[in-house]
């Protein structure tokens, strides 16, 4: 009897837990929910009212909630993964709430629209025209926003003007970039989009140092402009100092980006003619001299670990890896991590980095060194238990499974 008493109060349900989008509190009872230890909600948005939330704030609550919305009556809920538009042609109902997984888009003339609208919730992107700005007061966006001038025609993110673009470009055209137009081609025939009034609005104006004068009619005097000089060949993004590089590009480059050293790349440090890196450039301690032999320019020096290891469940660190690693070991991104007792402190110094782990376990004389080498580490423990044994491994957390009522659903009421 006995041991059929601990099954069932094993399986009883302590925990109440809610993963949605949106979260409707309104029709909440204290009655219903007091029978719970714990009551956890995740959710994009909650909806209250003067009730439920002095309900909510008698329970045993955790709440994780992005947004909070008061509101009386009926409300409408859509939740849309992936892109969602409104136009002018949308039919939504009044005290409307919107929660986009993804990208949401608002084009021109929506007003009647949006004043529908209660809330707007974006895990994503969200993109407008100038002249709804003042309608979109209730957006809330985790994620990047672009809000693109009314009669501006949008082209990609990074826009490379091209021998044919000309051709294409509208008579007195406005040109919406969002990060940077490049212009690199000398053949691009300029002059002809100067004549027709081509204007480009975008943050950054990547240009060859011969084609300033004939293009520099084309932007504001706000952007910032950048200017590779002659003779240099241009890069565009985050790269890696290799041989293949150096052959495409030659040995005087322009990176717009970072540059990346490997292990290895001192001979292509050799046959460098000159560098010029926007961003930083990331190398091995022992490649710092060659370097500075290098006629360049950058944001700042990165010295990085030779060893990278990441998104693993547990490693195991011990002495003879740490040997077997002389320009270090960065690990990132695992849930346990173990170092060995063999592992020797003053090694730990010298060649181990850990950065967003969720638990270390390591022995008392190593935890100091242990200490100085971690960065967003949630746990560091003494010993070489497992895991499992702690009450945030594996088998802690199947036992809160177990004894928690779980809900997965885009809107839920509560």
């Amino acid at each position: 009897m006995r041991g059929k008493d601990e099954g069932i109060k094993m399986f009883e349900k302590k925990n109440y837990i809610v993963n949605c989008d949106v979260c409707d509190t309104r029709k909440i009872t204290q009655e219903s929910l007091s029978g719970y230890e714990q009551i956890v909600i995740n959710a994009d948005l909650l909806l209250v009212d003067e009730n439920s939330r002095a309900i909510l704030n008698r329970l045993p609550l955790i709440c994780n909630a992005d947004e909070t919305l008061d509101v009386e009556g009926e409300v409408s809920v859509i939740c849309a993964n992936g892109s969602y538009e409104i136009s002018g042609d949308t039919r939504i109902e009044d005290q409307t709430v919107i929660c986009v997984n993804g990208d949401l888009s608002v084009r021109s003339g929506t007003q009647k629209v949006l004043e529908k609208i209660l809330k707007i919730c974006v895990n994503g992107s969200a993109k407008y025209p100038e002249s709804m700005a003042p309608f979109l007061n209730r957006l809330a966006v985790n994620g990047s926003v672009q809000c693109i001038p009314d009669g501006c025609i949008e082209l990609k993110p990074v826009f490379t003007i091209d021998r044919f673009f000309p051709l294409r470009a509208r008579q007195n055209g406005s040109y919406y970039v969002d990060e940077k137009v490049v212009l690199m081609d000398p053949e691009a025939d300029v002059e002809s989009l100067v004549a027709k009034n081509v204007r480009f609005v975008t943050k950054r104006f990547l240009v060859r140092q011969e084609l300033i004068s004939r293009s520099i009619a084309l932007f504001e005097e706000s952007v910032e402009m950048d200017v590779i000089p002659t003779g240099f060949a241009f890069v565009d993004g985050d790269t890696e100092l290799t041989d293949a590089l150096l052959q495409k590009h030659g040995t005087r480059l322009y990176i717009d980006g970072d540059l990346n050293l490997k292990d290895g790349s001192e001979n292509c440090l050799e046959r460098l003619d000159a560098l010029c890196v926007k961003g930083n450039v990331r190398l091995l301690k022992r490649q710092e001299e060659a370097f500075s032999r290098v006629d360049a320019t950058y944001e700042a020096l990165v010295f990085v670990k030779g060893r990278y290891i990441a998104n693993q469940p547990k490693i195991v660190v011990d002495q003879a890896l740490l040997e077997a690693s002389p320009d270090g070991m960065e690990i990132r991104n695992c849930a346990v991590l173990k170092v060995k007792k063999d592992a020797a402190a003053e090694l730990i110094l010298e060649r181990l980095w850990v950065g967003n782990c969720a638990h270390v376990f390591c022995s008392p004389e190593q935890k100091s060194s242990i200490q100085l080498v971690c960065g967003n580490v949630a746990k560091i423990s003494e010993g070489e238990q497992e895991e499992e044994e702690d009450e945030g491994g594996m088998l802690g957390k199947l036992k809160k499974m177990m004894g928690s009522r779980v809900v997965n659903a885009d809107t839920y009421i509560l």
